[in-house]
Protein backbone atom coordinates (compact mmCIF):
# COMPACT_ATOMS: atom_id res chain seq x y z
CA UNK A 1 0.00 0.00 0.00
CA UNK A 2 2.40 2.22 1.08
CA UNK A 3 4.30 1.90 -2.30
CA UNK A 4 1.44 2.56 -4.12
CA UNK A 5 0.27 5.32 -2.33
CA UNK A 6 3.67 6.95 -3.19
CA UNK A 7 3.22 6.90 -6.56
CA UNK A 8 -0.26 7.88 -6.37
CA UNK A 9 1.06 11.12 -4.75
CA UNK A 10 4.38 11.20 -7.40
CA UNK A 11 1.67 11.19 -10.07
CA UNK A 12 -0.52 13.54 -8.29
CA UNK A 13 2.40 16.48 -8.29
CA UNK A 14 2.99 15.54 -11.74
CA UNK A 15 -0.79 16.47 -12.79
CA UNK A 16 -0.38 19.56 -10.41
CA UNK A 17 3.29 20.77 -12.41
CA UNK A 18 2.58 20.21 -15.91
CA UNK A 19 -1.33 22.62 -14.66
CA UNK A 20 1.43 25.26 -13.07
CA UNK A 21 2.87 24.98 -16.29
CA UNK A 22 0.25 25.92 -18.73
CA UNK A 23 -1.17 27.92 -16.04
CA UNK A 24 2.09 30.71 -16.37
CA UNK A 25 1.32 30.56 -20.29
CA UNK A 26 -1.79 32.80 -21.04
CA UNK A 27 -0.54 35.05 -23.99
CA UNK A 28 -2.79 37.90 -24.75
CA UNK A 29 -4.28 36.17 -27.72
CA UNK A 30 -5.82 33.64 -25.97
CA UNK A 31 -9.15 32.26 -26.34
CA UNK A 32 -12.28 32.61 -23.83
CA UNK A 33 -12.26 29.29 -23.23
CA UNK A 34 -8.98 28.89 -22.61
CA UNK A 35 -8.44 31.46 -19.57
CA UNK A 36 -12.03 30.23 -18.24
CA UNK A 37 -9.70 26.63 -17.97
CA UNK A 38 -6.78 28.41 -16.36
CA UNK A 39 -9.09 30.56 -13.53
CA UNK A 40 -10.22 27.06 -12.92
CA UNK A 41 -6.98 25.64 -12.35
CA UNK A 42 -5.41 28.36 -10.59
CA UNK A 43 -8.46 27.28 -7.93
CA UNK A 44 -6.44 24.26 -6.69
CA UNK A 45 -2.98 23.81 -8.91
CA UNK A 46 -0.93 25.24 -6.21
CA UNK A 47 -3.19 24.20 -2.67
CA UNK A 48 -2.41 20.63 -4.05
CA UNK A 49 1.37 20.77 -3.31
CA UNK A 50 0.75 22.79 0.34
CA UNK A 51 -1.60 19.68 0.92
CA UNK A 52 1.03 16.75 -0.19
CA UNK A 53 3.64 18.82 1.61
CA UNK A 54 1.85 18.91 4.85
CA UNK A 55 0.71 15.32 4.65
CA UNK A 56 3.92 13.86 4.22
CA UNK A 57 5.67 16.63 6.75
CA UNK A 58 3.07 14.95 9.42
CA UNK A 59 3.49 11.53 8.54
CA UNK A 60 7.32 11.76 8.89
CA UNK A 61 8.74 9.95 11.80
CA UNK A 62 12.40 11.10 11.43
CA UNK A 63 13.62 12.75 14.68
CA UNK A 64 15.27 16.20 14.40
CA UNK A 65 15.90 19.31 16.10
CA UNK A 66 13.99 22.39 15.41
CA UNK A 67 17.21 24.00 14.29
CA UNK A 68 18.29 20.87 11.67
CA UNK A 69 14.76 20.77 10.29
CA UNK A 70 14.91 24.39 9.55
CA UNK A 71 18.41 24.05 8.66
CA UNK A 72 17.44 21.24 6.07
CA UNK A 73 14.60 23.18 4.69
CA UNK A 74 16.82 26.26 4.22
CA UNK A 75 19.10 24.41 2.14
CA UNK A 76 15.95 22.63 -0.01
CA UNK A 77 14.16 25.54 -0.51
CA UNK A 78 15.92 29.12 0.02
CA UNK A 79 19.46 28.16 -1.21
CA UNK A 80 18.32 27.48 -4.75
CA UNK A 81 15.66 30.35 -4.44
CA UNK A 82 18.76 32.88 -3.60
CA UNK A 83 20.81 31.24 -6.33
CA UNK A 84 17.94 31.63 -9.26
CA UNK A 85 17.05 34.91 -7.86
CA UNK A 86 20.79 36.14 -8.09
CA UNK A 87 20.94 34.76 -11.55
CA UNK A 88 18.53 36.28 -13.21
CA UNK A 89 18.23 39.71 -11.30
CA UNK A 90 22.23 39.12 -12.66
CA UNK A 91 21.75 38.00 -16.11
CA UNK A 92 18.87 41.11 -16.44
CA UNK A 93 21.50 43.61 -15.27
CA UNK A 94 24.00 42.75 -17.70
CA UNK A 95 21.76 42.40 -20.52
CA UNK A 96 19.31 45.00 -20.08
CA UNK A 97 21.89 47.95 -21.81
CA UNK A 98 21.61 46.23 -25.15
CA UNK A 99 18.47 44.14 -25.33
CA UNK A 100 15.03 44.70 -24.25
CA UNK A 101 14.71 42.98 -21.33
CA UNK A 102 11.02 41.88 -19.75
CA UNK A 103 10.91 43.09 -16.22
CA UNK A 104 14.03 45.19 -15.54
CA UNK A 105 15.65 45.11 -12.18
CA UNK A 106 18.29 47.42 -10.73
CA UNK A 107 20.99 46.13 -8.48
CA UNK A 108 19.04 47.47 -5.41
CA UNK A 109 17.13 43.85 -6.72
CA UNK A 110 19.70 41.40 -5.63
CA UNK A 111 19.36 42.58 -1.79
CA UNK A 112 15.18 43.08 -1.96
CA UNK A 113 15.17 39.39 -3.07
CA UNK A 114 15.91 38.81 0.60
CA UNK A 115 11.70 39.71 1.31
CA UNK A 116 10.80 40.00 -2.28
CA UNK A 117 10.52 37.46 -5.13
CA UNK A 118 11.95 39.93 -7.29
CA UNK A 119 13.35 37.38 -9.83
CA UNK A 120 10.08 36.23 -10.73
CA UNK A 121 6.58 36.23 -9.08
CA UNK A 122 6.05 32.58 -9.23
CA UNK A 123 8.72 32.32 -6.66
CA UNK A 124 6.24 33.01 -4.29
CA UNK A 125 6.09 29.53 -3.57
CA UNK A 126 9.53 28.20 -2.52
CA UNK A 127 9.80 31.22 -0.31
CA UNK A 128 6.18 30.80 1.60
CA UNK A 129 7.11 26.94 1.61
CA UNK A 130 10.16 27.96 3.77
CA UNK A 131 7.79 30.46 6.27
CA UNK A 132 5.78 27.39 6.57
CA UNK A 133 8.55 24.77 7.77
CA UNK A 134 9.42 27.69 10.20
CA UNK A 135 6.31 27.42 11.89
CA UNK A 136 5.32 24.03 11.24
CA UNK A 137 7.52 22.06 13.45
CA UNK A 138 6.34 23.81 16.76
CA UNK A 139 3.16 22.57 16.94
CA UNK A 140 3.09 19.44 15.06
CA UNK A 141 3.32 17.59 18.17
CA UNK A 142 -0.09 16.58 19.85
CA UNK A 143 -3.19 18.78 20.47
CA UNK A 144 -1.01 21.51 19.04
CA UNK A 145 -2.26 20.97 16.13
CA UNK A 146 -5.62 22.73 16.87
CA UNK A 147 -3.89 25.96 17.94
CA UNK A 148 -2.09 25.52 14.34
CA UNK A 149 -5.97 25.46 12.34
CA UNK A 150 -7.15 28.41 14.72
CA UNK A 151 -4.37 30.23 13.82
CA UNK A 152 -4.05 28.79 10.25
CA UNK A 153 -7.53 29.89 9.80
CA UNK A 154 -7.85 33.29 11.30
CA UNK A 155 -5.12 34.31 8.37
CA UNK A 156 -6.70 32.43 5.78
CA UNK A 157 -9.37 35.64 6.02
CA UNK A 158 -6.67 38.69 6.08
CA UNK A 159 -7.45 38.66 2.21
CA UNK A 160 -4.83 42.08 2.23
CA UNK A 161 -1.97 41.39 3.88
CA UNK A 162 1.23 42.90 2.38
CA UNK A 163 3.66 41.78 -0.42
CA UNK A 164 6.48 42.21 1.59
CA UNK A 165 7.82 38.64 3.12
CA UNK A 166 5.58 36.99 0.92
CA UNK A 167 2.65 37.38 4.17
CA UNK A 168 -0.47 37.75 1.87
CA UNK A 169 0.76 34.37 0.16
CA UNK A 170 1.44 32.95 3.66
CA UNK A 171 -2.04 33.94 4.92
CA UNK A 172 -3.67 32.16 2.04
CA UNK A 173 -1.96 28.97 1.37
CA UNK A 174 -1.02 28.24 5.26
CA UNK A 175 -4.52 26.49 5.68
CA UNK A 176 -3.97 24.16 2.80
CA UNK A 177 -0.58 22.64 4.29
CA UNK A 178 -2.54 22.19 7.66
CA UNK A 179 -5.01 21.03 6.33
CA UNK A 180 -2.48 17.83 4.80
CA UNK A 181 -1.10 17.60 8.46
CA UNK A 182 -5.10 16.59 9.08
CA UNK A 183 -5.53 14.40 6.27
CA UNK A 184 -2.67 12.40 7.60
CA UNK A 185 -3.77 12.16 10.94
CA UNK A 186 -7.47 11.49 10.40
CA UNK A 187 -8.22 8.12 8.63
CA UNK A 188 -11.75 9.02 7.37
CA UNK A 189 -10.50 12.05 5.48
CA UNK A 190 -6.99 10.29 4.61
CA UNK A 191 -9.54 7.62 2.57
CA UNK A 192 -11.71 10.58 1.11
CA UNK A 193 -8.93 11.39 -0.67
CA UNK A 194 -8.45 8.80 -2.20
CA UNK A 195 -12.26 8.21 -3.39
CA UNK A 196 -14.97 9.68 -5.48
CA UNK A 197 -13.13 11.46 -7.98
CA UNK A 198 -16.40 12.47 -9.77
CA UNK A 199 -17.40 13.97 -6.44
CA UNK A 200 -14.27 16.18 -5.76
CA UNK A 201 -14.63 17.03 -9.56
CA UNK A 202 -18.54 18.50 -9.08
CA UNK A 203 -17.93 20.01 -6.00
CA UNK A 204 -14.39 22.00 -7.44
CA UNK A 205 -16.85 22.86 -10.94
CA UNK A 206 -20.12 23.79 -8.38
CA UNK A 207 -18.08 26.20 -6.61
CA UNK A 208 -16.05 27.79 -9.62
CA UNK A 209 -19.50 28.69 -10.96
CA UNK A 210 -21.23 29.93 -7.95
CA UNK A 211 -17.88 32.20 -6.70
CA UNK A 212 -16.64 33.63 -10.00
CA UNK A 213 -12.96 35.92 -9.26
CA UNK A 214 -14.20 39.13 -7.89
CA UNK A 215 -12.55 42.09 -9.30
CA UNK A 216 -8.45 41.66 -9.09
CA UNK A 217 -9.26 37.89 -8.87
CA UNK A 218 -9.59 37.42 -5.51
CA UNK A 219 -12.17 34.81 -3.79
CA UNK A 220 -13.78 35.00 0.05
CA UNK A 221 -11.73 32.92 2.28
CA UNK A 222 -14.90 29.97 2.07
CA UNK A 223 -15.00 29.48 -1.54
CA UNK A 224 -10.90 29.56 -1.62
CA UNK A 225 -10.09 26.73 1.27
CA UNK A 226 -13.21 24.74 -0.32
CA UNK A 227 -12.65 24.52 -3.99
CA UNK A 228 -8.57 24.26 -2.99
CA UNK A 229 -9.51 21.23 -1.11
CA UNK A 230 -11.83 19.78 -3.46
CA UNK A 231 -9.70 20.12 -6.63
CA UNK A 232 -6.45 19.12 -4.55
CA UNK A 233 -8.75 15.85 -3.81
CA UNK A 234 -10.18 15.87 -7.17
CA UNK A 235 -6.23 15.34 -8.58
CA UNK A 236 -5.10 12.62 -6.18
CA UNK A 237 -8.26 10.27 -5.84
CA UNK A 238 -7.72 10.73 -9.76
CA UNK A 239 -4.08 9.63 -9.18
CA UNK A 240 -4.86 6.91 -7.02
CA UNK A 241 -7.69 5.63 -9.47
CA UNK A 242 -5.15 6.00 -12.41
CA UNK A 243 -2.14 3.99 -10.37
CA UNK A 244 -4.60 0.96 -9.26
CA UNK A 245 -6.24 0.77 -12.87
CA UNK A 246 -3.15 1.28 -15.42
CA UNK A 247 -0.40 1.39 -13.72
CA UNK A 248 2.04 1.03 -16.36
CA UNK A 249 0.88 4.59 -17.56
CA UNK A 250 1.79 6.22 -14.81
CA UNK A 251 5.91 6.00 -15.63
CA UNK A 252 6.14 9.28 -17.20
CA UNK A 253 3.56 11.13 -14.87
CA UNK A 254 5.72 10.07 -11.76
CA UNK A 255 8.88 10.90 -13.22
CA UNK A 256 7.44 14.48 -13.91
CA UNK A 257 6.32 14.05 -10.25
CA UNK A 258 9.51 13.45 -8.43
CA UNK A 259 11.49 16.26 -10.44
CA UNK A 260 8.41 19.06 -10.25
CA UNK A 261 10.77 21.40 -8.29
CA UNK A 262 13.31 21.65 -10.66
CA UNK A 263 10.46 22.30 -13.11
CA UNK A 264 8.99 24.92 -10.63
CA UNK A 265 12.41 26.53 -10.92
CA UNK A 266 13.54 26.76 -14.28
CA UNK A 267 10.35 26.09 -16.28
CA UNK A 268 9.75 29.96 -16.88
CA UNK A 269 13.41 30.23 -18.44
CA UNK A 270 12.56 27.66 -20.91
CA UNK A 271 9.03 29.05 -21.56
CA UNK A 272 10.50 32.41 -22.18
CA UNK A 273 13.26 30.68 -24.70
CA UNK A 274 10.13 29.16 -26.34
CA UNK A 275 8.23 32.38 -27.22
CA UNK A 276 11.56 33.90 -28.55
CA UNK A 277 11.90 30.83 -31.12
CA UNK A 278 8.07 31.75 -31.91
CA UNK A 279 8.44 35.41 -32.51
CA UNK A 280 10.09 34.58 -35.89
CA UNK A 281 7.51 32.26 -36.95
CA UNK A 282 4.89 34.06 -38.58
CA UNK A 283 1.71 32.58 -37.07
CA UNK A 284 -1.73 33.91 -38.53
CA UNK A 285 -3.76 33.72 -34.82
CA UNK A 286 -6.10 30.47 -35.61
CA UNK A 287 -7.18 28.16 -33.26
CA UNK A 288 -4.81 26.02 -34.69
CA UNK A 289 -1.80 27.65 -34.42
CA UNK A 290 -2.83 29.07 -30.87
CA UNK A 291 -2.75 25.13 -30.05
CA UNK A 292 0.46 24.32 -31.65
CA UNK A 293 2.44 27.39 -30.14
CA UNK A 294 1.09 26.77 -27.00
CA UNK A 295 2.15 23.07 -26.72
CA UNK A 296 5.50 24.00 -27.79
CA UNK A 297 5.81 26.41 -24.84
CA UNK A 298 4.30 24.35 -22.43
CA UNK A 299 6.65 21.20 -23.70
CA UNK A 300 9.50 23.44 -23.37
CA UNK A 301 8.68 24.83 -19.58
CA UNK A 302 8.14 21.47 -18.68
CA UNK A 303 11.33 18.95 -20.90
CA UNK A 304 13.50 21.71 -20.80
CA UNK A 305 14.08 21.59 -16.59
CA UNK A 306 13.86 17.57 -17.16
CA UNK A 307 17.11 17.75 -19.64
CA UNK A 308 18.56 20.89 -17.28
CA UNK A 309 18.39 18.26 -14.69
CA UNK A 310 19.50 15.14 -16.22
CA UNK A 311 22.39 16.92 -18.15
CA UNK A 312 23.38 19.27 -15.95
CA UNK A 313 22.15 19.60 -12.43
CA UNK A 314 22.64 15.54 -11.78
CA UNK A 315 26.09 15.74 -12.86
CA UNK A 316 26.96 17.41 -9.35
CA UNK A 317 26.36 16.33 -6.19
CA UNK A 318 25.36 19.49 -4.90
CA UNK A 319 23.34 20.90 -7.35
CA UNK A 320 21.24 17.23 -8.07
CA UNK A 321 20.40 17.68 -3.72
CA UNK A 322 19.60 21.62 -4.16
CA UNK A 323 17.88 21.51 -7.33
CA UNK A 324 15.96 18.23 -7.54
Amino acid sequence: MEKNRNITFDVAKGIGIVLVVIGHYIPECAPVWYIDCMRFVYRFHMPLFFIIAGFFFDRSVKQVSYGALVWSKFKRLMVPYFILSWAVIGIKILFAGFLQVDHPVTVAALYRAFYLPEAGYYLWFVYVLFLIFCIAPIFKAGNRLILLTVLALGLSFWLSGPDIFCIRQFCHYFIFFVFGMWVSRVKQLESAMYKYPLLWAAITVLFFFLYPPQPGGTLPAFPTIVSGISGSFMVISTSYVICRSIPSKTKGLSYIGRLSMTIYLFHTLFMGGGKAILTYINLGGDIIEFILSSLFIIGAGIVGPILLYKWVWAKNQFTAQIFK
